[in-house]
């Protein structure tokens, strides 16, 4: 009987080592990650910001244009 249940035993021993080994490497890796995406969300940002800001001196400009043409 004892011989038939020493695999499991090392099994449940050996899920219980790399359930720990596993916890202790999560936490960088998930602080990567998530650094990771705030990097990508700062770019992101950045972009979105600039092409509003390019808009609107295009739009700005072209309304000048605009009106000096009507004047």
């Amino acid at each position: 009987m004892m011989k038939s249940l020493a695999p499991v035993a090392l099994t449940g021993v050996a899920v219980a080592i790399l359930w720990k080994i596993l916890q202790i490497l999560m936490a960088p890796v998930i602080a990567w990650i998530i650094g990771i995406l705030t990097l990508g969300l700062k770019i992101g940002l950045a972009v979105a910001v600039t092409c509003v800001a390019i808009y609107g001196i295009r739009w700005v400009v072209r309304n000048r244009a605009k009106s000096e043409a009507d004047a």
